[in-house]
């Protein structure tokens, strides 16, 4: 069967940004590159790393060691705009957003600066600007068309991400034109922000507000963490789901909340009101397919058979097929679990070989989803054979 996401402590904690681990180790590199470093930082007037940093503060001053790509700047010239952009050549999301780097770099031109920097050593970065990436093959020098450089001291990664309680890569910074730290964000999400910036637009107040309130829900989350622990070790579980109703109320479903309730409620032992609330999240996900496969999967694949409720999944899992015109693989996979586990085996089949037309790809998920349709069709022959189906 496919993967799917564990719902509990660990997918709590799954809901920070896509990205990767700052504490992560470097693979390193087995060649050395060509490419010129062109300076050091000259001196300025030092700012101290704060200890702590957010939307709206002066930014720290940085200290980089070796700008491998693009002249050395000193500090951040008023009047003009920068995005720091923290990175590592071993971290796959860092990869792919370079060249959605390069290209804002190009849009902006001269009224934008963007800096990437990474903490590994010299020889890792300027090697790794040699190779070519999987994604593209294209060489990666060829893939940042903005300014990079190396920071193995960590100097300037203890000067912003540290203070701003960044812990994972890629992360940006957009210093605006008054020296401020302006956004603080995932790279791929640069685009809006950094236009109002430019524009003079950006509400710098809303921005920091936004992100308090966003820190204030992380901190909600890690103590979620903390109720489920305590409720798989007692098992009263109803506290749990008084913790996240009570988060919901102050800070909204993040989409995955109500899914963790459904769960919680059935620990709890209440399956009525647990369906009662699979119903609620269904209607409010009525046209949203991929929403509605995430109720409907976790119920045919992770939930106990005295806890499950099939008819409601074949339904949920219906609409969903609907929505998607039948040719989403994933979504047709829970269809066929669906009848599968309701007995129809002859449906599960024929909408498992579907699954299969439309999952092209050799991934994961589509190696799966053809082990699935095998293993149907090889439990449907020995029962056809020995006469019980």
């Amino acid at each position: 069967m496919r993967t799917t996401l564990i719902i509990g402590s660990a997918a709590l904690a799954a809901t920070a940004f896509s990205g990767c681990s700052s504490q992560q180790a470097s693979t390193g590199n087995d060649s050395m590159s060509a490419t010129t470093v062109t300076a050091t930082a000259a001196a300025r007037p030092h700012r101290p790393a704060p200890d702590t940093l957010t939307i709206g503060d002066t930014a720290p001053s940085y200290s980089i060691e070796h700008w491998v790509k693009g002249g050395a700047i000193s500090d951040f010239e008023p009047g003009n705009i920068y995005v720091m952009e923290f990175w590592a050549t071993w971290c796959p999301p860092c990869r792919t957003s370079m060249p959605h780097l390069s290209g804002l770099q190009e849009e902006y031109g001269d009224n934008v600066t963007i800096i990437g920097v990474s903490d590994e050593d010299l020889d890792t970065v300027t090697t790794f600007l040699t190779k070519k990436d999987k994604s593209d093959g294209k060489v990666n020098d060829d893939r940042t068309r903005y300014t990079l450089t190396t920071d193995p001291d960590r100097s300037t990664y203890n000067a912003f991400m540290k203070p701003a309680g960044q812990r994972g890569i890629p992360t940006a910074f957009i210093i605006d034109g008054d020296g401020r730290v302006a956004w603080i964000g995932h790279p791929m999400s640069l685009d809006e922000p950094l236009s109002e910036i430019v524009a003079g637009t950006w509400d710098i107040a809303a921005a920091r507000s936004e992100r308090e309130n966003s820190q204030k829900s992380e901190r909600a989350m890690s103590a979620l963490e903390t109720a489920w622990g305590a409720a798989e070790e007692s098992g009263n579980w109803q506290p749990f789901v008084d913790a996240v109703d009570k988060h919901i109320a102050t800070y909204g479903d993040n989409g995955m909340l109500g899914n963790i309730k459904f769960k919680a409620m059935l620990k709890a032992g209440d399956k009525t009101g647990a369906y009662a609330w699979a119903e609620t999240l269904a209607k409010k996900s009525w046209d949203d397919a991929q929403a509605l496969n995430a109720i409907a999967w976790p119920i045919l694949d992770e939930t106990p058979t005295e806890w499950q409720d099939l008819d409601f999944a074949l339904k949920v899992a219906k609409r969903a097929n609907t929505l998607t015109g039948a040719n989403d693989p994933a979504i047709l996979d829970t269809l066929a679990r669906a009848y599968w586990e309701l007995g129809d085996s002859s449906k599960a089949i024929a909408w498992q070989e579907k699954a299969v037309e439309y999952a092209s790809d050799d991934g994961p998920m589509a190696d799966s989803i053809r082990a699935t349709l095998d293993q149907y069709r090889s439990t449907m022959a020995t029962a056809e054979s020995s006469g019980t189906e």
